[in-house]
């Protein structure tokens, strides 16, 4: 058994990777962190061991491709990859022969079943075909068939989405004013699809998976989102581990169908009013909301990294409920600045800054370095559109 005690994180900037590190470093692990800039927050952690600035994979693949040989060659023992973004995830399954030959270990689903994932036209009909229950949703070829899948609906009862992508970007609720608007919003976002809107009221709840090699689950775990940004429809700001065995049992089987392996996160929406669960995409990378699941005990870096040294690990499906994690800079300040009606500093400010995903106790030099870090990236317009609201 190789004992690869090397992780190579890429994507450095994103807070979701300064979970990974943390987790990661906690437990021992030497950490290498991808970057494109000094401004990356990863890169000021305690627990991590080397910094290397690179490309990020969805501007220049080649030179991201590059920056992971250069660091195979600094670290010539096995290591463990965690591609963090969607393009970096798409090199690496691209490249997955390649990698593994320079060491590199990973766990990925088959480029088939992640083709499907990524795709959430395709990820619908998948689920349909299935009896696993999801929205209406038409996937429209041209712009004239886009014009008749929105006939389908009333004003104000469809979402339009890109077909990929992440987060709100791209995403339009509602109607649009005139065929010359819809015709620009084509335009830019095709291919996309169009889909029966579950109404805002609704519960939005997302259950984080991790599969062995063998295809097995290994680790659950449920959230459900309180609060989101944009207010309109976004990543979630501020969310609360929960238990839902129905959610849980439909993900799985919806992930087995796939042949999965790795890990995931399948986002459902319940009707406030018949509280039927709708499915609305499967996120084949680590999540922005994975700092709650290994706060309440579920720590899927390190699970997925013991799974890559080849351990068999004790299944995880059991955790702390109740428990809320809230991303605080920008996306929460942001949330509560324009919510259309804000509840009370004093309420907003309660629970902070132990609620925070950015505060660590253990990590204060990196805590610190978040908020630096956003900071310097809010003066950049490339990262503009991650702020964008309705």
């Amino acid at each position: 058994m190789n004992d690869l005690q090397i992780a190579v994180v890429t994507d450095g900037l994103w807070r979701k990777s300064v979970s990974v590190i943390r987790a990661l470093g906690k437990g021992k692990i030497k950490v290498v962190v991808l970057g494109d800039s000094w401004a990356t927050a990863g890169f000021w952690s305690r627990f991590v061991a080397r910094r290397l600035k690179a490309p990020v994979a969805a501007e220049d693949a080649a030179a991201f491709g590059q920056a992971l040989r250069r660091a195979a060659d600094l670290h010539p023992e096995p290591r463990v990859l965690y591609p963090m973004e969607e393009a970096s995830l798409q090199y690496v399954s691209d490249h997955r022969e390649e990698l593994a030959q320079l060491q590199y270990r990973f766990l990925l689903p088959a480029p088939d079943a992640l083709a499907v994932a990524r795709d959430k036209g395709r990820t619908i009909a998948f689920a349909q075909e299935r009896g696993i229950p999801a929205p209406r949703t038409f996937s429209p070829a041209s712009f004239e068939d886009f014009q008749k899948a929105i006939a389908h609906f009333e004003p104000g009862h469809f979402v339009c989405k890109p077909t990929h992508g992440t987060g709100s970007a791209g995403v339009r609720y509602g109607d649009f004013k005139d065929a010359e608007e819809a015709a620009e919003y084509w335009k830019t976002h095709s291919p996309l699809v169009v889909q029966e809107r579950i109404p805002a009221e609704g519960r939005a709840v997302g259950v984080s998976l991790l599969f062995d090699d063998s295809g097995s689950c290994v680790a659950s775990f449920v959230h459900e989102r309180i609060q989101q940004y944009p207010n309109s429809g976004g990543p979630s700001t501020d969310r609360v581990s929960i238990t839902d065995d129905v959610l849980r049992t439909h993900s799985i089987r919806l992930l087995e169908s796939l042949n999965w392996r790795g890990i995931a996160m399948v986002e459902w929406k319940l009707h406030p009013v018949t509280g039927r669960p709708a499915l609305m995409e499967i996120n084949p990378r680590f999540w922005g909301s994975l700092e709650l699941a290994i706060r309440s005990g579920v720590n899927f870096p390190l699970m997925y990294h013991q799974i890559c040294e080849g351990r068999s690990v004790e299944p995880v499906h059991s955790y702390k409920t109740g428990v809320r994690c809230r991303w605080l800079i920008p996306g929460d300040i942001l949330r509560y600045m324009t919510a259309p009606a804000r509840e009370p500093l004093l309420q907003f400010l309660r629970g902070l800054p132990g609620q925070a995903e950015e505060f660590d106790l253990k990590d204060l030099r990196g805590s610190v370095a978040v908020f630096v870090c956003t900071f310097l990236s809010a003066l950049q317009p490339k990262y503009w559109r991650y702020l964008r609201r309705r």
